[in-house]
């Protein structure tokens, strides 16, 4: 299964680079570190998971908490998660500006070798959003460092040493919070081998420290299973998937902490758990939530007639696969189509529901036009039962599953209305909307205009400013 490409496991306030000279350790340094996995209020960043247990394919929100104790030193590090952990096609498919999460605690904070005996205390709370990776869309003022819109210059070399440092990564993620006047920036790198890592910057990275942090400090880092919309803006941005479970067990997260009163590299390494429960029960009409259910953006609800023997339902959802047949394109998120590959190791019998919500903004003609198609063999099959435009859910019957994708016919602007005949008998329309009870799609395509958009993915890793593979 691929790594997981996701938010930061451990947020570690304030990283900054190191000076020459670090003593050797001097006194004790017990940090401790928890995740607690959920499904509770799943795009609200004010509500803290609490049970430590989420079912498979529902949006899951992960809590994690770090504390060193008072007057032990600071720590920089990155973490870890399992791959049955994953995001919405790998990397979640939200808009720029959609809360991604919430970072909040305390920390001692003072001059640098001083922070013990000279540093405050501060509390500090900020919301993740997502934000660009388009370093063309720069303005070239340090306003960027706290803006989600625009990528700021002053991470270029941030980014550089990074991509130097681990060839062949790409730069696929990045995360902007603010306190007044104390801009976070998270960036999140893909690996060649799958893995993720990425760093942060708090404050202008090309600015040299003149300030440390030190114990005691608490944080508490939410990220969400559902992307929430950001009040500061006009659009809508919540309701996308972030996080979810793809198998069942109990998952096992890492973190790796260093000490930042000795030279770079002693890591000590954390670790806790979180459950991924079962999901496909035994009986008759069994509902199952995928990407959290048609409540959200890109949602799945499955019913199965009779479950004899229980297990888990999974979909992996990727925006790559097989072409749509000829006239039609895929509804996905943000112009990029999604497939849904949904498999169970549930034993099961009769027919199935499958009902996805799809994104109305994406689609260009009448919603009424959508079609659920299933891969079958070699092709698309037309299995829809029902499309409710009210609620923009579109449901199918089957009896197995496989890949399960929502088209429409395409349509194209000409400065008018133009209609054209793509499918006669024995068409490719035809024939996509032949089994399974499926209406036949109608022989001619209204041409109209469509206007592609940019979607960026969500979440990070950090590690301090010298980087290592994990």
């Amino acid at each position: 299964m691929k790594t997981i490409r996701l938010l930061p496991l451990v947020g570690l306030l304030f990283l900054l680079l190191l000076g020459q000279g670090l003593a050797e350790a001097q006194g004790p340094f017990t940090p401790t570190f928890s995740v607690t996995l959920d499904e509770v209020a799943p795009d609200n960043p004010d509500v803290l998971p609490a049970d430590d247990e989420c079912p498979v394919g529902a949006a899951c929100k992960v809590l994690v908490t770090t504390e060193i104790p008072d007057g032990q030193p600071g720590s920089d590090g990155y973490g870890t998660v399992p791959s049955s952990i994953m995001g919405l096609a790998g990397d979640a498919l939200v808009p720029d500006g959609a809360v991604v999460g919430r970072f909040f605690g305390s920390t001692r904070v003072g001059p640098v070798g001083r922070c013990a005996t000279e540093g405050t205390i501060t509390p500090w709370s900020i919301t993740w959003l997502d934000a660009t990776t388009d370093a063309s869309t720069t303005t070239g003022s340090a306003s960027d460092l706290c803006s989600f819109s625009h990528w700021p210059t002053q991470l270029n070399g941030l980014r550089d040493d990074f991509l130097a440092a681990n060839p062949g990564a790409v730069l696929t993620a990045r995360g902007v919070g603010c306190l007044p006047n104390l801009p976070f920036n998270r960036l999140m790198f893909t690996q060649t081998d799958g893995s993720v890592l990425g760093t942060t910057a708090v404050g202008d990275p090309t600015a040299p420290p003149d300030w440390d942090k030190c114990g005691p400090e608490i944080t508490k880092e939410v990220h969400l299973g559902l992307s929430a919309d950001n009040p500061d803006t006009p659009a809508d941005e919540g309701g996308i998937p972030l996080l979810t479970c793809t198998a069942a067990g109990t998952q096992t997260f890492r973190a790796l902490y260093d000490r930042r009163d000795t030279p770079p590299g002693d890591f000590l390494a954390l670790e806790d758990t979180g459950v991924c429960s079962s999901n496909t029960p035994v009986g008759s009409n069994v509902p199952v939530s995928l990407n959290g259910g048609t409540a959200a953006l890109a949602g799945i609800d499955v019913t199965f007639s009779e479950i004899a023997g229980g297990g888990s339902t999974t979909v992996i959802t990727t925006t790559a696969g097989p072409p749509p047949p000829t006239g039609f394109k895929i509804v996905g998120l943000a112009e990029i189509p999604l497939y849904f590959d949904i498999n169970t190791d549930a034993s099961y019998s009769g027919d199935l529901t499958v009902c996805v919500r799809y994104d109305e903004t994406q689609v260009a003609g009448p919603e009424a036009n959508l079609k659920l198609m299933q891969r079958i063999d070699s092709g698309f099959v037309n299995v829809t039962t029902s499309v409710d435009t009210a609620n923009n859910i579109i449901c199918g019957t089957t009896t197995h599953l496989s890949i399960f994708v929502v088209v429409e016919p395409i349509v194209i602007s000409v400065g008018g209305i133009v209609e054209m005949r793509v499918g006669g008998s024995g068409s490719a329309v035809d024939s996509a909307a032949g089994s399974s009870g499926g209406s036949a799609a109608p022989p001619y395509v209204a041409l109209a205009g469509a206007a592609g958009a940019l979607a960026l993915t969500a979440g990070a890793w950090y590690a301090r400013r010298r980087f290592s593979r994990g």
